[in-house]
């Protein structure tokens, strides 16, 4: 198979964007949840919640994935403090009811899964270009930027 990937030097910042931002750039309000992996290419993926009760993955790619250990922090912390409450209350707790509100700034990619019927699901995926959240001191961060012109 060939490797269809460019070496990264050779990724510039418009070439990145251009890859990831296919379609127009929208902001959406969306609730992160601490269940976070990584890909095999480094980006951060984050399970989050759109409008309440729509599911979604919320990609953070290419050089935004090295922007994202606040964000990580801020994830880790609330889980964290979560966990603290439910073992002093003595109840279990749904990581999906623990939510840290990001207002994100990206695109829709539609993602297929097929599963050992054949049938395909579809599933919400959100590439964010840029984020801003409240941090711990109660001050408005933002990171990322807004995809390079073409």
């Amino acid at each position: 198979m060939q490797n269809r990937r460019a070496p990264a030097v050779a990724i510039t910042p418009a070439r990145e964007d251009t890859g990831l931002f296919k379609k127009g750039i929208v902001r959406l309000q969306v609730d992160l949840v601490p269940h976070k992996a990584r890909s095999s290419r480094g980006d951060l993926v984050v399970k989050g919640f759109f409008q309440q009760n729509t599911q979604l993955d919320v990609i953070f790619a290419g050089r935004r994935a090295m922007e994202t250990a606040p964000l990580e922090f801020c994830l880790e912390r609330i889980f964290s403090n979560a966990i603290r409450v439910a073992t002093r209350n003595q109840v279990q707790t749904n990581i999906d009811n623990i939510r840290f509100p990001v207002q994100v700034d990206g695109t829709w990619r539609p993602h297929f899964l097929r599963d050992m019927s054949g049938w395909e699901t579809r599933s919400y995926q959100f590439l964010v270009a840029q984020w801003s959240f409240t941090d711990e001191t109660g001050k408005e961060v933002a990171f990322g930027e807004l995809p390079v012109d073409r």
